[in-house]
């Protein structure tokens, strides 16, 4: 099995959904040209709190890769109301769950290839 390739990351979303039907996150694995490697593979996340572009995407540190998240930078501020910081919360626990688990899959990945 390739590492990491798009098959690789979107079957391992599928199965953090799976496994997490509480998720309502619009969550996709973008269409590229994915080269094995450990740099290969970048996961969408559209959050519906905050209209910033942000997607969980690994980088080697340390000769490892680890998956980091990314929030572009938006051209406006915004207000939120306590329920819309605690529904944003809720969004960003998201997002960390999924980065977590692509952290947990990758770091297997790594020890079986070790």
């Amino acid at each position: 099995m390739p590492y990491r390739d798009q098959a690789t990351v979107n079957a391992w979303v599928r199965d953090f959904l799976a496994a997490n039907p509480d998720i309502h996150s619009e969550i996709s694995v973008l269409e590229k040209d994915y080269v094995s490697g450990p740099e290969s593979g970048l996961v969408a996340v559209a959050m519906r709190h905050a209209s910033t572009v942000t997607y969980i995407q690994a980088v080697v540190r340390d000769d490892h890769p680890t998956w980091i998240v990314t929030f572009e930078a938006r051209p406006d501020s915004f207000d939120l109301d306590a329920v819309g910081v605690s529904r944003l919360a809720e969004e960003l626990s998201t997002i960390a769950r999924i980065a977590l688990f692509l952290q947990d899959q990758t770091d297997l990945v790594v020890e079986q290839r070790a």
